[in-house]
């Protein structure tokens, strides 16, 4: 297990692996706006979300994220609106951890009677936090201990930060187009590392169905540079807006079994479960994920963008 927790470090530490650099959620289908600048507005009232995630439960050093980020919108006409919003994460998976904060805004504007499409963009800043000061070596006869990244005590990186975003969505159907540090950052901790923009698409559609049920497929297809085409399954079904339960599949991953409870009127929580089938199952199989929304809406507020993400 030490010399596993080991080449997981050596491959955060370097960044040149071919994987995940930034967040990621299961439960992204309570967190779009975590995702993708452009769903900023997209909500009928004020969104609020905050959350914590637990990866690889029981594992020494494995990633923990928290976040809060909340949206809104303002100057409705016609045929065109506003949405701003803000978001901080936090992520640390030992002797690596970073800080985000960024302020968002984006433009929507009414394509026909029943469908919107917006354009959005996030900037802010990121504080990576490199602590190889931390590290338990194995025997030098592993053949790492001449690692030039090593000889870091502890070393701060803090930079500009950039994303982009397209989001359609009508009544009962969205799809988004996200990138995530478009700046494609560089830093120094031994060699020549990059955090890379990080590509994602979502979809999803809702169907009404009888007897107060609803039922919503979505998938959110990931890349990075260099690696594998990563792709969530996810499907919720809704009981007349108050309970959802739902499944899901990542790829390479492993199963996700998903909740969402409406705990007063505008009060939700939100829980994941992964169950891993990856190699890490045999350290511990287990995340698990919880998400709090919130939502203020003004007296007499109609719901008048039908986003059916937020159905």
């Amino acid at each position: 297990m030490k010399k596993l927790l080991f080449i997981i470090t050596i491959g955060l530490i370097s960044f040149q692996a071919d994987a995940q650099q930034l967040t990621q959620y299961s439960h992204y289908v309570l967190n779009y706006f975590g995702i993708n600048p452009a769903v900023a507005g997209s909500s009928p009232c004020l969104d609020l979300k905050i959350g914590y995630r637990e990866q690889w439960m029981g594992v020494k050093g494995s990633p923990s994220t928290s976040f809060a980020n909340v949206h809104g919108n303002f100057g409705k006409k016609k045929y065109t609106f506003h949405g701003i919003g803000a978001q901080v994460e936090t992520d640390d998976a030992g002797p690596l951890s970073f800080t985000s904060m960024a302020l968002a805004y984006a433009f929507h504007m009414k394509m026909n009677r029943k469908n919107y499409i917006s354009a959005g963009i996030s900037a802010g800043f990121m504080q990576y936090r490199v602590d190889a000061g931390g590290l338990v070596l194995p025997d030098p006869g592993f053949g790492f201990g001449n690692d030039p990244a090593l000889g870091l005590i502890t070393n701060e990186f803090v930079f500009p930060i950039v994303n982009f975003g397209l989001w359609y969505y009508n009544e009962d159907r969205f799809v988004g187009f996200a990138v995530r540090n478009v700046s494609n950052n560089k830093m120094d901790i031994g060699s020549a590392t990059r955090i890379t923009p990080h590509y994602s698409m979502t979809a999803g559609k809702h169907f009404d169905m009888e007897q107060g049920f609803s039922f919503k497929p979505s998938a959110h297809l990931k890349y990075v540079a260099r690696s594998r085409l990563s792709i969530d399954f996810t499907a919720m079904m809704n009981y007349k807006n108050k309970v959802e339960l739902g499944a899901g599949f990542r790829s390479e991953s492993g199963l996700i079994g998903l909740v969402r409870i409406d705990l007063f009127k505008y009060v939700t929580l939100g829980y994941a479960y992964d169950r891993g089938l990856s190699r890490m199952r045999f350290g511990s199989p287990h995340t698990h994920e919880i998400v709090l929304g919130i939502k203020a809406c003004a007296l007499g507020e109609k719901r008048g963008i039908p986003c059916s993400a937020y159905r």
